[in-house]
C-alpha cells in the first residue's frame, strides 16, 4: 500500500462531511473533475473503496467511515499546530535572542531595549553580550549587533550607526616626564595600550588619518586586552598611549583626565549593524524588533550625546 498524500487525506475528509463533491471541491479550491480524480487516486492507494458514488448521492461505505473516524483527530491535531505558527507569523509576541558586541551593546542597544520592551511588552529579548564570532543559525540567535562591518555575506545587515571617530589619547600623568609624540612615527617611542580583536585575535594595528594623509605607525604593545573599556581604563592609570572611540572617554577628555595625542591625526571605524540570517518567513517578534531599531537609530548627533 502506497502512502497517501495530504491533499488526498483532506479531499477525502472534505467529502465525507459535505457528502456533494460539488460543495466539498469548491471548499478545497479545485475543480469536480480534479477533485474526483484525487480520491480515485487514494482508493487506488489504499486499495479499498471509501465512497460510494451515484449521480445522485455520496455516501461513505464502512471502510470509509471507520477511515473518517481515525483521520478527523489526526486533522484536528494538525489544525492546532498550524494555529500555534500562526502566532509566529502574526503576533508579536514570543522570546528574541539578541547577540551584541560589547561596546554596541552597552552604547546603543541597552540604552534602547527598555523603549522597545515597553512598546512590546509581549516579547521577552535575551541579549548576550560576546565579542566572539557566534553562528546565529547554529546557537538558535535572531540577530545581532557589532560595531564595524565583520559580518557574514549570508547575513542581511543595516546600518544603525554611520562611521564615527577614534582618537590618540594618554593621561596627564603619563606624558608629565615624556616628550609628547609630534608625529605618528614617534609613537614607536612610547607605551602603547593596544586591542586585540576577539573575532580573529589580531591585535589591531593603528591606520590613521588626517585629511588626505595616511600614517600605520609600528608601535609596541606595553598592553593589550580585548575590551576597550578596559583599555580605556588603562589610560587613564597612566599606562600609555591608546587609540578608542572618543565616545568612550568624552567626560574623561572634557575634564582632563585624559588628552588628546597627535591631534588632528584619527582612526574611522565603519559604524555598528544589526543583522540577521534571512528576510523569508521571518518571526514577527523579530520584525518588529527589526522595524524599531529602523525607527530608533541614532541620528549623526548620537556620539556626542553619549
Amino acid at each position: 500500500m502506497h502512502r497517501p498524500e495530504m491533499r488526498e487525506l483532506v479531499a477525502f475528509v472534505e467529502v465525507a462531511r459535505q457528502l456533494n463533491f460539488t460543495r466539498a471541491a469548491a471548499n478545497v479550491g479545485v475543480s469536480v473533475p480534479t477533485f474526483s480524480q484525487t480520491l480515485r487516486g487514494l482508493e487506488e492507494k489504499l486499495g479499498v473503496r471509501l465512497l460510494t458514488r451515484t449521480t445522485r448521492s455520496v455516501s461513505l461505505t464502512d471502510a470509509g467511515d471507520e477511515f473518517l473516524k481515525s483521520l478527523e483527530p489526526l486533522l484536528e491535531s494538525l489544525d492546532v499546530a498550524l494555529d500555534g505558527l500562526n502566532r509566529f507569523r502574526s503576533e508579536t509576541g514570543g522570546r528574541l535572542r539578541i547577540i551584541g558586541s560589547r561596546t554596541a551593546a552597552t552604547l546603543l542597544a541597552a540604552p534602547l531595549i527598555g523603549q522597545f520592551l515597553s512598546t512590546h511588552p509581549d516579547i521577552e529579548v535575551e541579549m548576550l553580550v560576546d565579542d566572539l564570532h557566534v553562528d546565529l543559525v547554529e546557537n538558535r540567535i535572531d540577530a545581532g549587533i557589532q560595531v564595524g562591518e565583520r559580518i557574514e555575506k549570508d547575513m542581511v545587515a543595516v546600518r544603525l550607526v554611520d562611521a564615527f571617530e577614534e582618537v590618540l589619547m594618554a593621561s596627564p600623568d603619563y606624558l608629565r616626564n615624556r616628550v609628547a609624540p609630534a608625529t605618528p612615527s614617534e609613537l614607536g617611542e612610547h607605551w602603547c595600550i593596544r586591542l586585540r580583536s576577539s573575532w580573529d585575535g589580531i591585535v589591531r594595528p593603528w591606520v590613521l588619518t588626517n585629511g588626505d594623509k595616511k600614517a600605520e605607525p609600528a608601535t609596541g604593545m606595553h598592553f593589550v586586552a580585548n575590551d576597550l573599556r578596559v583599555l580605556a581604563s588603562a589610560i587613564r592609570g597612566g599606562g600609555g598611549i591608546g587609540l578608542v572611540p572618543k565616545v568612550l572617554v568624552k567626560d574623561a577628555l572634557a575634564t582632563g583626565e585624559l588628552v588628546r595625542v597627535l591631534d588632528g591625526w584619527s582612526s574611522w571605524v565603519s559604524g555598528v549593524y544589526l543583522f540577521y540570517p534571512s528576510k523569508r518567513q521571518m518571526p514577527a517578534a523579530l520584525g518588529a524588533f527589526i522595524s524599531f531599531m529602523r525607527e530608533n537609530k541614532p541620528g549623526p548627533d548620537w556620539l556626542l550625546a553619549q
